[in-house]
């Protein structure tokens, strides 16, 4: 089984960036799973949650990780994988987290999180107040997933992708496969 790096945390904690740095210095192909229920859905974030509600996209979201995942387990070189920050509330989607070895939440204090997702498009970060309770009631959630943490607090996407490099190479070892 190729090893799979799954990228957690709350919105604006810098998955995407840190995953594609983190691929390319693994030589691993990334996915992005937000932009992967965007094209599955056909349609934006903001428009899935305005048109369809959040429950009909977060089953979309779970179908799409539940399909990159299955994917990832048979390929042959590994996969670096970025989830949404709200993919933890699926029940499913954290069922599967807890078979997977190569976990990271990417720990971001709530302040800088909503200064980069925050006035944006993103359905849920338009207000701060409702941004920090949503971020208070996932931060458990993220703890309980991650079978390693990254404080990323004042790092650059660069120096955190390094620790997350040493980590998962310290984990999947000589044999190129994780170990629990």
């Amino acid at each position: 089984m190729a090893p799979t790096v799954i990228l957690i945390g709350f919105m604006g904690s810098g998955k995407t960036a840190v995953g594609q740095c983190l691929a390319k210095r693994l030589g691993w192909e990334f996915i992005d799973t937000d932009h992967e229920v965007v094209n599955s859905m056909g349609m934006s974030i903001p428009e899935a949650f305005r048109r369809r509600g959040e429950a009909i996209f977060r089953g979309a979201e779970e179908d799409v990780v539940s399909r990159i995942l299955d994917k990832a387990a048979v390929l042959r070189g590994g996969m670096v994988v970025s989830l949404g920050g709200g993919a933890v509330t699926s029940r499913g989607i954290r069922e599967r987290l807890k078979r997977e070895p190569l976990v990271v939440l990417l720990d971001e204090d709530v302040d800088t999180a909503f200064r980069r997702a925050g006035g944006g498009s993103r359905p849920l970060a338009a207000e701060l107040e409702s941004f920090r309770s949503l971020y208070e009631e996932r931060t458990g959630l993220y703890r309980e997933a991650a079978g390693m943490i990254i404080d990323t607090r004042g790092k650059k996407v660069e120096a955190v992708a390094q620790e997350a490099e040493a980590m998962v190479r310290e984990r999947i070892g000589e044999e190129g496969t994780a170990k629990a």
